[in-house]
């Protein structure tokens, strides 16, 4: 008699079995990334991160993608990483006790109104929901009630104008 087959076992990583992620693994939300230890700059460590939608779209360019990480972090520089993109400051005024809100995040307060305003409500909501809210096209499709084809379209003509309102910023930086 044969040897009975055994039943493929799925492999998980090492830091995701420690975390017990296993079911995000399985949905595809997190990828393994290396990285420097911030202890020991001479040792790359592994870490879980989870996968940015804009990453994996094929329609934008790499220099948009590296803009999309701009905003992002544009976004968390303002309002602290909170949820919501116009939260209140962080930061308490030691002098005044009243809240108001750090140099640096008054710049970044100034740059993304600045984009908003150059790419538009309509495109900042779909830049937002790209960017911030990490969902494809698909999903963006299904919660407008567009066809993810017009949506595709959308995103397209959305991060080129993204593209757009970062060269307007960094020109009025530069002067």
């Amino acid at each position: 008699m044969g040897k009975a087959k055994r039943k493929a076992q799925l492999r998980y990583p090492q830091i995701v079995k420690e975390h017990g992620l296993q079911e995000q693994w399985n949905s595809r939300r997190l990828e393994v990334v290396e990285g420097q230890d911030e202890e020991n700059p001479t040792r790359t460590v592994e870490r879980l991160r989870v996968k940015e939608t804009y990453n994996s779209l094929k329609m934008i360019t790499d220099y948009q993608k590296k803009l999309a990480l701009r905003y992002a972090l544009l976004v968390e520089r303002a309002d602290g990483a909170t949820p919501d993109t116009f939260a209140n400051v962080n930061l308490c005024s030691v002098r005044r006790n009243i809240w108001e809100p750090t140099h640096a995040q008054f710049m970044a307060y100034e740059s993304l109104l600045k984009i908003r305003k150059s790419v538009g409500s309509y495109m900042s909501d779909i830049l937002d929901l790209i960017i911030m809210k990490n969902m494809d096209c698909a999903q963006i499709a299904e919660c407008k009630g567009f066809s993810a084809y017009y949506v595709a379209g959308v995103v397209m003509s959305a991060f080129i104008k993204l593209e757009e309102a970062f060269e307007e910023v960094d020109n009025v930086i530069a002067r």
